[in-house]
């Protein structure tokens, strides 16, 4: 009855942002034609492709580390190209279809079952990737509202100083979190799982995840190119904030959530401009690791059949 409950409030939750973005997309869209979006697209040379395609590749080199963290802290080891293969496969599946349990811990799951492991090990790499993630999201975010609190303000028409409040106590809290996990009890329980204390450990991969946040938000910031007014510092803090928003939300990918903040934040920016740089990131950082990801997959199913298909060779006797 509780997990129906959860379930009925998270997509109650996900249809009223998705109301709550779509009124803000007509509102700023309303006016762009097809012609206008065609052209604006045509716009975006291919230094600026190749860039965000760059600002990609580093972005999913930091979370080529997640599922090795996330193993070393519950004591189990996995090879840095089998870990980086789970962890960017499950990314960018995820990242596109919404629903991870379903859609990128399944290639999780196939993926390490090959390799000795079960549910556990995918549980522990799905939770520790995702609360250690989502703490340096509260990092950024926090730290971005505290320094610009109108932030809030221009997206949720709540006056500033909500904007500083809220800003502090994500900060605060990221921090009690911080220190808890590094110097907190030896053994920490979450749910059904027990972890080892991530102690220092925890810097680095907050970091990783700090750098996949920012280089996520150059995809979008070298897109905008010209038409920003902003430096890509605030810029990042506005992208994360806009992230967060998509993730609490509930809606798979933070689709048009996302859109509608950064829409919101971004009055400089002419709406042609705008949805033509939302469009290409989308396919730049979703589309295009997304293809990759089915590739490599397939790659690995071949050489997984194969090993399984070729028959033993026969022991030759000695002398």
């Amino acid at each position: 009855m509780r997990q129906r409950l959860i379930l009925v409030a998270k997509i109650a939750a996900a249809l009223l942002f998705a109301a709550i973005a779509i009124r803000i997309l007509v509102q700023e869209f309303s006016s762009l034609s097809l012609a206008e979006l065609g052209k604006s697209l045509s716009r975006i040379g291919w230094d600026k492709v190749i860039l965000g395609l760059g600002a990609t590749l580093a972005a999913f080199a930091a979370v080529a580390t997640y599922d090795g963290f996330a193993l070393r802290y519950a004591c189990k080891h996995l090879p840095f190209l089998k870990s980086g293969l789970s962890s960017t496969t499950t990314y960018a599946i995820s990242n596109l279809l919404g629903f991870p349990v379903f859609t990128g811990n399944a290639v999780r799951f196939w993926l390490f079952e090959d390799w000795g492991f079960g549910a556990a090990e995918v549980a522990i790499c799905a939770i520790v990737t995702t609360v250690v993630c989502n703490l340096m999201l509260v990092f950024i975010a926090g730290a971005s509202l505290t320094m610009t609190p109108e932030l809030l303000s221009t997206t949720v028409n709540l006056s500033p100083s909500w904007g500083s409040a809220i800003g502090f106590a994500l900060l605060a809290t990221a921090t009690a979190i911080t220190i808890f996990a590094i110097a907190g009890p030896k053994r920490l329980r979450l749910w059904r799982f027990e972890f080892n204390r991530p102690g220092p450990l925890l810097i680095p991969h907050l970091l990783a995840c700090g750098v996949d946040y920012a280089a996520t938000a150059a995809v979008l910031y070298v897109l905008l190119g010209d038409s920003l007014a902003i430096g890509f510092l605030p810029f990042v803090a506005l992208f994360s904030t806009a992230k967060l928003i998509g993730i609490v939300s509930n809606v798979p990918g933070g689709l048009g959530v996302f859109e509608a903040v950064v829409a919101s934040t971004m009055g400089n920016v002419p709406p042609a401009a705008l949805a033509a740089a939302l469009i290409a990131y989308r396919c730049i950082f979703y589309l295009a690791p997304f293809g990759i990801a089915a590739c490599a997959i397939a790659v690995h199913a071949l050489a997984r059949a194969s090993r399984r298909t070729t028959p033993r060779q026969p022991s030759t006797p000695s002398g």
